[in-house]
């Protein structure tokens, strides 16, 4: 299994009232230091009952992420600082402190042909379960945490 690498910049943020990104989840950045910036609180976010500030994450993957991983922290922030500004300029003077996180071993991927290794994984060996977020074609937190309730629940029964 081949996993992808991650440098996330996490911004939090001191805006007050409705933010134009208060309803978006995610948006993609494809041309910028970053991939996708996430704005987790996105879900909690209730119009007139906004609280002050919020937090956004600037996630740059792969050959992005590669690209990243030897610069200090001060760069990777100022280019994802600037970039984020680019997109959301209302921002300025709103960012706080980045806090830079590098992850080498993040999203399992797979090469071409290489998807044939995944019934295996998902068949028990005997009484072994295996579990993890490459057991779907598309991995997610969410795959990880329902293939480890199933591996557990067959364990157990």
């Amino acid at each position: 299994i081949t996993y992808g690498r991650y440098v996330i910049v996490g911004f939090f943020t001191d805006e007050v009232g409705p933010q134009r990104w208060d309803d978006y989840f995610g948006v993609s950045t494809p041309q910028l230091s970053f991939q996708a910036m996430f704005n987790h609180a996105a879900a909690m976010r209730n119009g007139d009952d906004r609280k002050p500030g919020g937090a956004l994450a600037c996630f740059a993957g792969g050959a992005h992420a590669d690209a990243l991983f030897d610069l200090p922290d001060e760069e990777i922030m100022s280019r994802f600082a600037k970039d984020l500004l680019a997109v959301f300029p209302e921002l300025e003077g709103k960012l706080g402190e980045g806090i830079v996180r590098r992850h080498r071993r993040v999203v399992p991927f797979w090469a071409p042909g290489r998807r044939n290794s995944l019934p295996p994984l998902r068949d028990p060996l005997g009484t072994i379960h295996f579990a993890g977020d490459y057991q779907l074609d598309l991995p997610s937190l969410a795959d990880a945490a329902t293939s480890g309730e199933r591996a557990a629940k067959a364990v157990l029964a």
